[in-house]
């Protein structure tokens, strides 16, 4: 029996433009595949006749406010619940008819085919990439009632094998403890239900922005502008490659002026400065953190982990002594 994949996005009435290029792109780089943007808010009719003409018709666009106001979920502190809509995979109607089902946050750029991911040989319930900040600071192990060593992902693109997320249960559980608020809003309630079901997504997949990634755009299956927006005034951290690509999607429409600026920064420059010096410091102040950081190679860790999602692996414990950044 073939697979039935798709992909979506789930975006508040602030975020559906970012959403949509998002998609755009997505279908720009894929083959034929099936997209969805869910959201939730009121959406301006001239954003949503915007979104509609840039997917060509190629993506469903559906307002699932009702839905979510219908399950009486407590979103608690968070602003929006369109955050919790990825939660609810299993419960959405538009997303009965798939066996996997691949979810990225609003603020990725794909640069290769989402069909690769979803047709990535998957036998967890969950496919995922570690959360590399985890690699240098694993407090979230003294909080999360996980098991020593457990490895924590990033929720920014996942992809679920629905077969069994449905038949464990999984996110059930999940919105069961992001209910409760006291994990987190969703990326912390997910690792608690997901642990020891999570399967290595490739690194290249969800590389973010941050102060140590390493790895280029040019060089990244999908990049997670986690740590700086490109519709920021300025960009900081977004390569001038990624911005003209915003420019490009977004060219014809209103929403070209949020990608007007010219000088792409890169993201504090004084504190990459300043951890040129981690080594040094971290002895120093006697400071875990910055040794570990000072042991980070993006590369390096990158091919590790990239090996383990080539041999479909679930994500191994202590990941951060795996790549020899814990000692």
């Amino acid at each position: 029996m073939s697979q039935k994949s798709c992909f979506f996005f789930a975006a508040d009435q602030n975020f559906f433009p970012y959403a949509c290029l998002a998609a755009r792109r997505v279908l720009d780089v894929s083959g034929p595949v099936d997209g969805f943007i869910l959201h939730t808010g009121i959406v301006p009719a001239e954003d949503r006749s915007l979104g509609e003409r840039v997917l060509g018709g190629r993506i469903g666009i559906i307002d699932v406010t009702k839905f979510m106001d219908a399950t009486n979920f407590n979103r608690g502190p968070h602003p929006t619940l369109a955050a919790y809509i990825r939660l609810f995979a299993d419960q959405l109607p538009e997303f009965e008819p798939y066996d996997r089902i691949a979810y990225s946050d609003a603020d990725v750029l794909f640069n290769r085919s989402i069909e690769d991911l979803c047709n990535v040989p998957l036998n967890a319930p969950l496919l995922a990439a570690h959360d590399e900040q985890t690699y240098f600071d694993a407090k979230f192990r003294n909080h999360l009632p996980v098991q020593p060593g457990a490895p924590k992902f990033n929720s920014g693109v996942l992809v679920f094998n629905m077969p069994l997320v449905r038949r464990e249960g999984l996110l059930e559980r999940t919105r069961e403890l992001a209910s409760e608020h006291v994990y987190g809003m969703d990326q912390g309630p997910l690792n608690v239900a997901f642990e020891g079901r999570w399967q290595t997504m490739h690194p290249f997949w969800n590389v973010m922005t941050n102060y140590t990634s390493q790895i280029p755009f040019s060089r990244c299956y999908a990049r997670h502008f986690a740590w700086g927006k490109p519709w920021d005034r300025p960009p900081i951290g977004v390569e001038v490659d990624a911005m003209a690509i915003y420019r490009d999607l977004a060219k014809g429409t209103p929403w070209a002026g949020r990608f007007s600026s010219s000088w792409p920064i890169k993201r504090g420059i004084l504190k990459n400065l300043g951890r040129k010096f981690d080594a040094i410091s971290g002895i120093l102040l006697n400071d875990e953190k910055r040794k570990r950081r000072a042991r980070f190679d993006a590369e390096k860790v990158s091919a590790i982990f990239a090996d383990h999602a080539d041999k479909s692996m679930l994500a191994v414990r202590y990941p951060e002594r795996v790549t020899g950044i814990a000692r």
